[in-house]
Order: C-alpha cells, then sequence, then structure tokens
C-alpha cells in the first residue's frame, strides 16, 4: 500500500503545485488590489458549498466522482486581475489530489464538457496563499474535461444488516449471524477470521479481509471483548461505540475460523 508521504509525492510530480492541497508556505505573496471583474472571471449557478460555476459546454455521460482520476486542459487565473497562474494539457490527476473547490467542480462535469470554475478562496488556498497564488485570493479555472475513469463502487451492507439488537455492560452492541459449535478465544490465543469493516450509517464497506491472523493481546478492548465472546465456526455483526472524537461510527461483521496458542502460531 502506498503512504500518504509517497503518494502526496507522486501527486506532486505530475500535478501543478496550483492545484494540490499544500501545506502553507514560509511566506504568502501579498494580497491582489482588486479591479472591476470582467465577465469572463464570473459564474452564474452558486452550489451550497460556495462554489460558483457556468457551463460553457455540456458534456455526456456520467460524472467522475471523489475516487476518479481525470485528464483534463484547464487554466488557471486570479478572480482579482485576471492573471493567468497555471494551465495544463492533458493533465491527469485524481479528483481527490487536488483544492476543494476544483474537487467539487470537476465532479459537476461530463466528459466533453467544458466549465468555468470560480472558486472562493476557502475552497482554494485561504489564507495561506500559495506560490503565484496570494492570500486569500478567489480563483478562477476554465476547465475541459476529456476523460475519466473511475474505481468500482464499494459494495454496500443491506440496511436490515447493519446495526445491532443486542448490547453487552461495555456498551457493544452484538447479533449472533450464524452460531459456532468450538472453542472460545482467550487472550492467549491467535485467531484466524474474516472480517468485513462498514459505515454503520451508509453500509458502505471499508475493509474486508479474509484469512486474518490476529493476537488477541494485541486488539482492542472492545474488538478483544468482541472475539472472545465467538465460538469457532460463528459469524457475529459487531456495533463498536462511536468514538467521542468521530462523527460516524463502524461496525465489523466477523467469521471465526480458527484458533490456537499464540505461542504455536508459526509451528
Amino acid at each position: 500500500m502506498t503512504s500518504p508521504t509517497l503518494k502526496r509525492a507522486f501527486i506532486s510530480a505530475v500535478i501543478s503545485p496550483a492545484l494540490l492541497l499544500a501545506c502553507a508556505p514560509a511566506h504568502a505573496a501579498a494580497p491582489v488590489t482588486a479591479k472591476p471583474t470582467s465577465p469572463a472571471l464570473t459564474c452564474n449557478v452558486m452550489t451550497p458549498e460556495g462554489l460558483s460555476y457556468t457551463v460553457l459546454k455540456a458534456g455526456k455521460g456520467e460524472r467522475p466522482n471523489a475516487e476518479s482520476k481525470v485528464v483534463v486542459y484547464y487554466k488557471g487565473m486570479l478572480t482579482a486581475d485576471g492573471t493567468q497562474f497555471d494551465s495544463g494539457q492533458a493533465s491527469e490527476f485524481p479528483v481527490g489530489g487536488v483544492i476543494p473547490g476544483f474537487a467539487q467542480g470537476l465532479q459537476l462535469m461530463q466528459a466533453g464538457g467544458s466549465y468555468r470554475l470560480c472558486i472562493p478562496s476557502k475552497l482554494g488556498y485561504g489564507e495561506a496563499g500559495t506560490g503565484p497564488i496570494p492570500a486569500n485570493a478567489d480563483l478562477v479555472f476554465e476547465v475541459n474535461l476529456l476523460s475519466f475513469t473511475s474505481p468500482p463502487p464499494k459494495p454496500v451492507i443491506p440496511v436490515a444488516d447493519r446495526n445491532c439488537t443486542q448490547t453487552t455492560s461495555s456498551g457493544l452492541g452484538f447479533d449472533i449471524i450464524k452460531a459456532g459449535t468450538g472453542k472460545n478465544p482467550t487472550d492467549g490465543d491467535l485467531v484466524l477470521v474474516d472480517f468485513t469493516v462498514f459505515d454503520a450509517t451508509s453500509g458502505v464497506v471499508q475493509q474486508k479481509s479474509e484469512w486474518e491472523k490476529i493476537p488477541l493481546r494485541q486488539t482492542s478492548p472492545f474488538f478483544s471483548e468482541s472475539l472472545k465472546m465467538m465460538q469457532t465456526g460463528s459469524t457475529y455483526r459487531f456495533c463498536m461505540p462511536k468514538a467521542a472524537n468521530s462523527d460516524s461510527a463502524s461496525n465489523i461483521i466477523v467469521t471465526l475460523i480458527d484458533l490456537r496458542p499464540a505461542a504455536s502460531a508459526d509451528n
């Protein structure tokens, strides 16, 4: 799996710095004095998030999503005076790798379409600015979406199978999907499991693994409690309490395939 640092380095190598979600530079350029705005630097449709856009040419077909990789022509200008600070021809990059306003605009487009995107500072580089882009600068991009590719959609757990009907004294929710007949794990065991982690609200699968070896001593308290409830051959659904600093919770479906003492796991 590519590390976030390597991923950013790779993206930086193929996308202009003016589009990247870059860190704030040590010294941002001074703000540009506003001048009368040219019609070529304005947009006529506003989104709830604050992005504005104008459809210069409609495209056809599906739209990119946050996981898509796009190929575009683009030109970037400062709204204040129309200064062009960036451009790209047949540039390829992931939608999730660029500033928020540009990413939102790309997801409105269809292949073959041409849009003008008016990006407020809060959806661009904010108070930091970057390189030729001053602090608090609003931006305008003219974008032609040539093509894009999207990964297949993630599986979704049905609504009826997302939640738990029973709860332990610690607050762990659970349901028995399939009962087992074997032993219960202990702290000294290594377990062999299949598991699927999914968003408790949307049901979107976040992680799936088969034949995963897990030493109980190295798991979180709630996951350890979960596994100790199970018998080999059983399948449970567990609902983990939502973390205090999180707006969402993840639930997990676990099948306990086998267990053995951790010390003999490699024998």
